[in-house]
């Protein structure tokens, strides 16, 4: 089982939501959303496989993967990884483990519908730099692929209510000024 190795642009769609999907990518490099009827559900970054969400042959893709940003992924034929994974004792441990993972990201999202506006767009705000921040002296930064458009869309918001929100979290002192390399720089005294 050799992979391919390939680059991919910005915006480009490596599966698509409803489709049968053959293939599971390795993430090398960057970042990619998870969309389900054009809203993002969740992200991935290196180091994790993606194209596992459903373990059965003939299953659909449940969400649309975009890349965020270029990325540099390993292609795998999902038939040869599941040979290999059922294989392996451990092999259903770790489907076991991707299965809960999943379940967990549900879990999570459901809790923030429990939370009223403005926490739960903080809350959701500080799981993304939690998850893929850079710190940045007194911040911790989103990478540039978090824009306005792409962090709106994952609130649930309309871009007029997400930029007078965003605007409220700066004058809260939430959210500090905007630099060249991120909108989104969260005050590390909310941590």
């Amino acid at each position: 089982m050799i992979p391919k190795e390939k680059k991919v642009n910005k915006n480009q769609v490596l599966m698509e939501e409803g489709e049968k999907n053959e293939l599971v990518f390795y993430i090398k490099q960057g970042i990619v959303g998870f969309k389900k009827y054009d809203t993002f559900l969740n992200f991935s970054k290196e180091a994790h496989f993606v194209g596992l969400e459903t373990f059965l042959f003939n299953d659909i893709q449940p969400y649309t993967v975009m890349a965020l940003e270029k990325l540099e992924v390993l292609v795998f034929k999902k038939v040869e990884i599941l040979d290999l994974l059922m294989a392996m004792q451990e092999g259903w441990l770790y489907l076991y483990l991707l299965n809960k993972e999943e379940k967990n990201k549900i879990q999570k999202s459901c809790s923030y519908l429990h939370l009223k506006g403005n926490q739960r767009s903080k809350k959701m705000l500080m799981e993304l730099a939690k998850d893929f921040g850079i710190s940045d002296g007194d911040a911790v930064a989103l990478p540039k692929c978090f824009g306005k458009k792409c962090v709106t869309n994952y609130l649930g918001l309309s871009f007029n209510t997400g930029k007078s929100l965003f605007e409220k979290f700066r004058r809260e002192g939430f959210l500090l000024p905007a630099d060249q390399e991120s909108f989104f720089r969260i005050n590390k005294e909310n941590f």
